[in-house]
């Protein structure tokens, strides 16, 4: 199907500006989300287009709106020549290249909030298929059986949900399965016990939450620090008779576990909609084909955003995002960073960078010193002592939500969508800035709540941290660092170089910073490569004190 839809006969956008803007759409848009678009500019849908045809038509478009199966490619950026914006119908954007859409000053916009209503909606329905069989139970029917006593179900009422991944969705199914008369416990390192409780909701460790729940679903990005989170050694502490759903993404959960607890009996059942191998046909030998045929699974083909609702809401946010973007506005969903002057960029990266650097190693040492249901922050304060007190620092001030959030956000941050995202965590963040003279340096501080402050300057164009709390230190945050604090005694130092040595880790260069002899002592140890668990584990029942060893890259 081809068409252009066009409503204004006098080349006005609506707004009366003159211009009228070309979209293109080669992926399916409701008709609403069409007509939003052709209000104010020119729409060209074909459903026809391949990337070879997009590539060559691309370069008579001011915008793209596209769904997970076109890719955009740098090669499809330095074509479009006129683009000023790429809408991504849906969440993920990992099928957009963001780097060069930045360098070449096109927006990147998204519809992040469309589907989840929908996402959590069938997360609740497949825990009440599983609970009662109802899969099994129908086809049984279709048989010509008269099975009832076969599929004796379970009660959902009374029964404890654990839900992984507190986020839009998570909240949605804990308020619906409340409704159920369910008890509902969660993990997710960012939220703290006391927002849970606002709620109604308690807070646990990832453990715990997996021990206690009668359900468990789970609700997270599929990002490295959540790839695989799922194994067998975290099934193994979850109830034989509890039931698992996932709904989010695939390769959360290690199949291979999943598959041998279901058949040994140490799980009573799954409930999928998403495999690591999609779709599962393609890949008939896969364990995700095990997965969706095994009798104690329903399976689902990845519909959690297939409603009529949610496709019509997401066509909606991203079309109404678009307009906004075309009109020189700044749609609040915009996942990349404007364009920046060279010169302006080239000054304020390194400062940039280390804002990063020092925040991302605050958050190292905020979670090592706590338990994970323990971990949320809510205040950071940043102080900037610099020359210009009026410094525009804002990106600085992005980079580090950057460095705080980032390892738990699906969506990148920027400058465009780092307050946002920030403020829609619950992250409250103060600046300070402080006037210096010439001869005084330049630096930049961050501190989680009332914790250590860290502080850090860039020399030569490197950031350096200069500063964590009490202990005075000066190394360049690049690499690998592991970092931890020890009573400042003969020998520490060495028993740590034979822990690691022992390891294959090679040492790199070092620091340590001390508030007083025979006190507390602080080391940054820089290494060629991580060290393993077992070899932190060694560290910290040897040479720390009261404290995890943090490994930091860079």
């Amino acid at each position: 199907v081809y068409y252009s839809m066009t409503t204004a006969e006098n080349g006005s956008n609506g707004d009366g500006h003159a211009n009228r803007c070309k979209i293109l759409v080669p992926e399916k848009l409701s008709d609403d989300g069409v007509a939003i678009l052709s209000k104010q500019h020119d729409v060209v849908v074909d459903l026809k287009l391949d990337a070879v045809s997009i590539l060559k038509e691309i370069g008579k478009y001011d915008a793209l709106i596209v769904r997970s199966g076109t890719k955009v490619t740098r090669e499809l950026l330095e074509a479009g020549t006129k683009l000023k914006v790429v809408g991504r119908a849906g969440v993920g954007v990992d099928n957009i290249d963001l780097a060069a859409a930045s360098e070449r000053g096109i927006m990147v916009v998204n519809a992040p909030t469309g589907n989840c209503l929908a996402a959590a909606e069938h997360a609740v329905a497949l825990m009440c298929a599983m609970s009662r069989h109802i899969g099994s139970a129908d086809a049984s029917m279709k048989r010509g059986e008269w099975a009832r006593t076969k599929y004796v179900g379970v009660s959902l009422v009374h029964k404890t949900l654990s839900v992984i991944g507190f986020g839009r969705i998570g909240r949605e199914v804990a308020k619906r399965a409340k409704g159920l008369g369910m008890h509902v416990v969660a993990y997710d390192p960012f939220v703290s016990v006391e927002a849970g409780a606002a709620v109604g909701v308690q807070v646990l460790s990832l453990d715990d939450a997996l021990a206690t729940g009668d359900f468990i679903t789970l609700h997270l990005p599929l990002l490295e620090s959540t790839k695989n989170l799922i194994n067998k050694e975290r099934l193994s502490l979850v109830k034989p008779s509890a039931r698992i759903i996932n709904a989010a993404r695939g390769g959360i959960i290690v199949e291979e576990a999943l598959l041998e607890a279901l058949n040994k009996g140490r799980l009573a059942g799954a409930a999928l909609d998403c495999f690591s191998d999609e779709p599962t046909p393609k890949h008939p030998d896969s364990v995700s084909m095990q997965l969706a045929a095994h009798p104690l699974v329903i399976a689902t083909p990845h519909l959690g955003a297939s409603t009529a609702e949610a496709q019509l809401d997401v066509a909606i946010e991203i079309s109404e995002s678009v307009v906004i973007a075309l009109n020189g506005g700044m749609a609040s969903t915009l996942v990349n960073a404007p364009a920046m002057e060279e010169p302006v960029l080239r000054r304020l990266q390194p400062r940039a960078t280390l804002a990063k650097r020092l925040a991302k190693m605050a958050l190292q040492q905020h979670m090592a010193e706590r338990t994970d249901s323990k971990a949320a922050f809510s205040d950071v304060t940043i102080e900037y002592h610099l020359r210009d007190e009026k410094e525009d620092t804002r990106l600085v001030k992005s980079h580090v939500i950057q460095g705080l959030l980032e390892s738990s956000s699906e969506v990148p941050i920027n400058i465009v969508n780092a307050e946002n995202t920030a403020k829609r965590r619950g992250l409250t963040l103060k600046e300070v800035r402080v006037a210096v003279s010439e001869e005084e340096d330049q630096y930049i501080s961050v501190r989680i709540g009332v914790e250590r402050e860290l502080k850090g300057r860039t020399l030569g164009g490197h950031p350096h941290v200069t500063h964590i709390g009490e202990f005075e230190t000066d190394l360049r945050l690049e690499g690998i660092l592991v970092v931890y604090r020890q009573i400042d005694r003969p020998g520490q130092l060495g028993r740590a170089g034979n822990i690691l040595g022992e390891a294959g880790v090679n040492i790199s260069n070092m620091t340590i910073a001390r508030n007083a002899p025979g006190n507390e002592a602080m080391v940054l140890l820089g290494v060629d490569s991580s060290p393993d668990e077992q070899t932190l584990k060694k560290l910290r029942e040897t040479v720390c004190e009261n404290c995890e060893p943090s490994v930091i890259q860079f």
